[in-house]
């Protein structure tokens, strides 16, 4: 699949880790894909993340519905992976190996890298093969134990505003804070809870849709 910066408007990321079990992982996931997310991260990491055979298992069944819904598939921190289930893209932080590396490794799956800091914005400028760069955490968020300090709308703001290719918010996105981190110039933003702990997913899908 050819990358195209539209699929970055409504990134919704999710483990099995996120959710209570499986079976609800797999019921958030449908919902979603059904009601109107633009590109799915399967992201298995931290306490409880699954490994193995078993991750292979539940990112295959994973390729199976993003492939019924026509959504596209990128797969965090594991490239083999993403290569086996024939997603359509990576994504990695600057903690996850050689940067150069991965996206040499990741070929001809599209490419994200996600940056924090001026430091590490300037680290990866220049590169080619990356397609987008997931900025953040924008927001405190509880969702990865692993999140940097939060850099505020003021901090996105000024990475978008350099960055030479599409850029996606990222860290504690509600709907309340939803439209100031739209209103920054990027393409578009991922949340983990602000789907998977709704009450009504159509309903924050459609409150999303109304903003673009």
């Amino acid at each position: 699949m050819i990358f195209k910066q539209a699929m970055l408007a409504r990134y919704f990321i999710l483990g099995t880790q996120n959710v209570a079990s499986e079976a609800v992982f797999f019921d958030v996931l449908t919902q979603a894909l059904a009601h109107g997310i633009t590109l799915f991260q399967y992201r298995e990491k931290g306490p409880g993340a699954l490994t193995g055979s078993e991750k292979r298992r539940v990112a295959q069944r994973v390729r199976e519905l993003t492939t019924q819904y026509q959504v596209p598939l990128v797969i965090d921190d594991d490239i083999d992976l993403a290569h086996a289930i024939k997603a359509d893209g990576v994504h990695f932080g600057q903690g996850d190996g050689d940067i150069k590396k991965n996206i040499q490794a990741s070929q001809p799956l599209f490419v994200g890298v996600s940056v924090s800091t001026q430091e590490e914005y300037d680290r990866i400028a220049g590169l080619s093969g990356i397609d987008n760069v997931g900025i953040g955490p924008v927001f405190a968020t509880m969702s990865k134990a692993d999140a940097k300090p939060a850099i505020g709308i003021s901090g996105l703001q000024g990475l978008v505003r350099q960055s030479q290719w599409p850029a996606i918010a990222i860290g504690g996105i509600s709907q309340a804070n939803l439209p100031d981190v739209l209103k920054t110039g990027v393409a578009g933003a991922s949340v983990i809870s602000m789907i998977s702990a709704s009450e009504n997913i159509a309903k924050t899908l459609a409150f999303w849709k109304q903003l673009s």
